[in-house]
């Protein structure tokens, strides 16, 4: 086989090599250790046998993620990743000048999926699907090489089953290349430990970029590394070390333009130090439920307890992000449950750790199969008793998100010629309505439209001068509010909202999911 093969720890019912006759040599040489302390496998297995263990967790993980992948409508943040991945080059370089510069790697990426797939919901998903697939794969991988393969299978299953996992294998955003970009590099610098060269620390170099590249929050899963650096026995560390750190600083050097580039345009993710939670909230937050944080940091702990090997390294991969995002969420304002995602991993490998450490340690738990079936069972545990977590992240619409789509079709089936548009509240729908009426023939006129968002390198258009001008042009208004009361037009630039109070009547509201449908007329009409 190509690369190596570690031994799989605390196999159950190995027998030791029968002894040779004096004089006589050994039939093979005992395999050499790692720089970990391990042993080398010096066997080779089919390729089929080789795919139990990791692919399972990646099969579930891309049937989980496929299963209603476009029932859900689009959210505010998917609107913007159609919007800047559907704009001409010209324009999307315009739009990286002022926002999301830190995402123009995953923003080019769809524009070429889309441009080949399409614009639906369902294609603009696939690629995170997909994404979140592998990842689950790759962690079946590293838990068979930091433990074994029972482990590997049970991490792989548990990471699939999370409820943030599942959510965020649906989203059009980056958190799912995130998360395989930490769990690929994290394979590999340990893959580079065991017998370093310097192609393996090239390809580790690459997927430490890519990490910045997909999110640069995720390079915080550095300091990981580098307990696994320190890990290793003394002779290898004095070599590991230097070139460990050489590669990283290499490999960050592409990342460097853009993290300074999306700091000068941190105005624009403000808002999170209003949003943000507390640590004492996060956990449940991070697995979007309450159970499954519950669940696995008890077994994360428990397999702290129950075997300390690579638990520094895992440790300081789920802890340290979340830890050192709230010290600097008034600096930095990137302390969000989204942005650590990809800590999910550790959380999942610990918490396998553990349970094939406590089967092991049952009656008979020394037979082959039983790991394998507790993992299975485990994650089926899991599953069902997040199904409430996971049906409510699969609403349509999400919790609290307006619902456009609803909104959208009901004003169609009344508008008539000559009738316009108009948005009000702090959830403007206008990258909403863009997405939802793309490809409706006649659609009522955004009444205040100014200057447009793609002129101005924005998602947002600057709204008329002369909004009593503009109103004059149309018939009737059809207000899509997300104020949170009555009709109050307190949310709209204020020449508008003295506009609608003054001169105009609302003659029919029609609720919808955290956004209503005001009619508009002119007071002067009957």
């Amino acid at each position: 086989m190509t690369g190596l093969q570690p031994s799989e720890h605390g196999r159950a019912g190995t027998r030791p090599a029968a002894p040779h006759a004096a004089g006589t040599p050994p039939t093979s040489p005992p395999p050499p250790p790692n720089s970990h302390g391990g042993r080398r496998s010096h066997r080779t297995t089919g390729a089929g046998i080789s795919a139990g263990y990791w692919l399972p967790p990646a099969l579930l993980m891309l049937v989980l993620g496929l299963v209603g992948v476009g029932d859900r409508q689009p959210w505010q943040d998917e609107y913007a990743t159609w919007w800047a991945a559907t704009l001409s080059w010209s324009d999307f370089g315009r739009l990286l000048s002022h926002v999301d510069i830190v995402l123009a790697p995953y923003y080019t990426l769809m524009h070429l999926w889309i441009g080949v797939f399409g614009d639906s919901a369902a294609a603009m998903r696939i690629p995170s699907v997909l994404a979140m697939s592998a990842a689950a794969g790759v962690v079946a991988l590293l838990g068979r090489r930091l433990f074994d393969r029972s482990v590997g299978l049970a991490g792989g299953l548990l990471f699939a089953v999370i409820p943030m996992t599942t959510r965020y294998a649906q989203e059009a955003r980056p958190y799912a290349f995130a998360v395989l970009a930490a769990a690929s590099a994290t394979l590999l610098l340990l893959r580079v430990l065991d017998r370093s060269s310097v192609g393996r620390w090239a390809s580790y170099g690459t997927l430490v970029t890519c990490m910045g590249l997909a999110h640069l929050v995720t390079l915080t899963v550095l300091a990981a590394h580098l307990v696994a650096v320190l890990s290793t026995a003394r002779p290898a560390r004095g070599r590991s070390l230097p070139a460990w750190l050489l590669t990283v600083v290499v490999a960050l050097l592409p990342v460097l333009p853009l993290a300074y580039l999306g700091h000068t345009q941190s105005q624009q993710i403000a808002w999170l130090q209003q949003q943000s939670a507390s640590l004492v909230q996060l956990p449940g937050q991070v697995f979007h439920s309450g159970t499954a944080a519950g669940v696995m940091i008890g077994a994360s702990v428990l397999g702290l307890l129950l075997t300390r090997r690579w638990a520094a390294m895992l440790l300081c991969w789920a802890l340290l992000p979340p830890v050192l995002l709230f010290a600097t969420k008034n600096v930095l304002d990137l302390f969000l449950n989204r942005y650590l995602i990809f800590t999910l991993p550790a959380w999942a490998l610990l918490a396998a750790a553990a349970l094939c450490a406590v089967v092991r340690l049952l009656p008979g738990g020394g037979k082959a199969w039983h790991q394998p079936v507790a993992a299975a069972l485990a994650a089926s545990a899991l599953l069902l008793g997040t199904t409430a977590d996971i049906t409510s992240l699969r609403a349509d619409p999400l919790p609290g998100e307006p619902d456009w789509r609803a909104a959208t079709a009901w004003m169609l089936q009344h508008d008539q010629p000559g009738d316009g548009m108009a948005f009000n509240g702090y959830r403007e729908g206008r990258l909403a309505l863009s997405y939802q009426l793309r490809r409706v023939q006649n659609a009522p006129q955004d009444v205040f439209l100014g200057r447009s968002a793609q002129s101005l390198g924005l998602f947002d258009p600057q709204n008329s001068a002369d909004p009593a001008a503009a109103a004059a042009r149309v018939n009737r208004i059809w207000l899509l509010s997300t104020a949170p009361k009555g009709h109050s037009f307190d949310q709209m630039p204020t020449s508008i909202g003295a506009l609608f109070a003054t001169r105009y009547r609302v003659v029919q509201t029609t609720n919808f999911s955290s956004v209503r449908v005001l009619l508009l007329v002119p007071t002067t009409a009957g």
